[in-house]
């Protein structure tokens, strides 16, 4: 796979964009982005990966959901994105790494992302590693998942 900043710029159909790993955001955060973009414009393109065997293509989203949600809301037919070469498991781990990286993520969809990193067979080791946490951090919280 590519840097992504070796990738361009391309306009893609919102209806052809399908969110793997979708999240819930706050209602007040979200109007501001809607806002926000409705006023200045999409700061950083989304970024996403073609979907094998569509026609016409389609794609999987990589991040971006919110930038996503905002151009739909805004009754924008087309959004920038940065393609890259990514199958749908990559797609979807590339997902939660990104969700976890967040600056002021959620307690629970941090529990959420290491618990579907686990199930696709992540270690401890690897997942402290993908989103910047010790493995015995990781490991507390897959313990905590683990006892409901």
């Amino acid at each position: 796979m590519e840097p992504i900043s070796q990738k361009q710029v391309t306009l893609i159909p919102t209806e052809r964009i399908r969110v793997l790993n979708p999240r819930i955001r706050n209602g007040r955060t979200f109007e501001a982005m809607v806002e926000n973009i409705a006023r200045i414009g999409l700061k950083r393109p989304i970024t996403v990966a073609p979907r094998a065997g569509t026609d016409p293509q389609e794609y999987d989203l990589v991040c971006g959901q919110g930038r996503l949600e905002a151009f739909i809301e805004l009754k924008q037919d087309r959004i920038p994105a940065i393609v890259i070469e990514a199958d749908e498991s990559d797609c979807l781990v590339m997902s939660l790494v990104e969700n976890c990286a967040r600056r002021q993520h959620n307690p629970i969809d941090l529990m959420r992302e290491i618990g579907a990193l686990r199930q696709r067979g992540y270690n401890d080791r690897q997942i402290g590693e993908k989103i910047g946490v010790s493995t015995e951090y990781v490991n507390m919280i897959a313990g905590l998942l683990e006892k409901g």
